[in-house]
């Protein structure tokens, strides 16, 4: 397996991505890391922020600044927890609500853009390695795995 070329795959995908979403959202002014925080607020609204942080697997400060932007922009709104004041759950405002079906057509169009001229054995094979990638990722120990770079 040729390493580079897939490392090169994987860039293109993600800056392409990014590229459209980005393009897609101009009109509500969201950043990708916007976008993708609504999209996971969708599905855990009421989540702390820590929550929100673990589910991305992102850092606490990132989805801070992110949620702040959100707040600004009429998306979220902030409120202490009833049981434990210390802890805000996110939630949706109405005006974020309105934009789940906009925001999930951005991505359903351009996931379907992506596989039109894929088999649908083909879908379901990048699907599942994706799945088995993402999980394989999301255990890397960072440290191990630089350890064992050749200098």
């Amino acid at each position: 397996m040729d390493n580079l070329q897939v490392a090169r795959c994987f860039s293109i995908l993600d800056g392409r991505s990014r590229s459209y979403v980005l393009e897609a959202c101009r009109p509500l002014q969201l950043t990708y890391s916007e976008y993708v925080l609504l999209l996971r607020l969708f599905d855990c609204e009421g989540a702390s922020q820590e929550d929100l942080s673990r589910a991305l697997q992102t850092d606490k400060s990132a989805v801070a600044r992110t949620l702040k932007l959100l707040e600004q922009k009429g998306f979220i709104c902030r409120e202490k927890d009833a049981e434990d004041r210390r802890i805000k759950r996110i939630r949706l405002t109405e005006y974020g609500r309105m934009q789940h079906p906009f925001l999930l057509s951005v991505m359903n169009s351009w996931v379907n853009y992506l596989i039109d001229t894929l088999s649908p054995q083909d879908v379901s094979c990048v699907e599942r390695n994706f799945r088995i990638l993402a999980e394989r990722s999301s255990k890397a120990d960072f440290r191990e795995l630089i350890g064992k770079t050749a200098r």
